[in-house]
């Protein structure tokens, strides 16, 4: 099922714990050793407009510009 950013942002607006067990769930099963609060970090700033810093982190970036497919 497609998400694009909207519907990231919306959630994130709305159910922001949602997100991140969402986001948290798909990077654990890429096989990244990631925890919650590191997720809503990145999600917090990047929506605050911080550039993102590699890793894991920058599957998070590029899923609020771009959705996922």
């Amino acid at each position: 099922m497609m998400q694009t950013a909207e519907q990231f942002r919306a959630t994130w607006e709305s159910h922001p714990d949602t997100l991140v067990r969402a986001f948290t769930r798909v990077l654990v099963d890429f096989g990244y050793h990631v925890s919650p609060a590191s997720v809503q970090e990145w999600i917090t700033s990047y929506y605050a407009g911080e550039k993102p810093r590699g890793g894991p982190a920058m599957f998070v970036h590029g899923w609020l510009q771009k959705g996922i497919d």
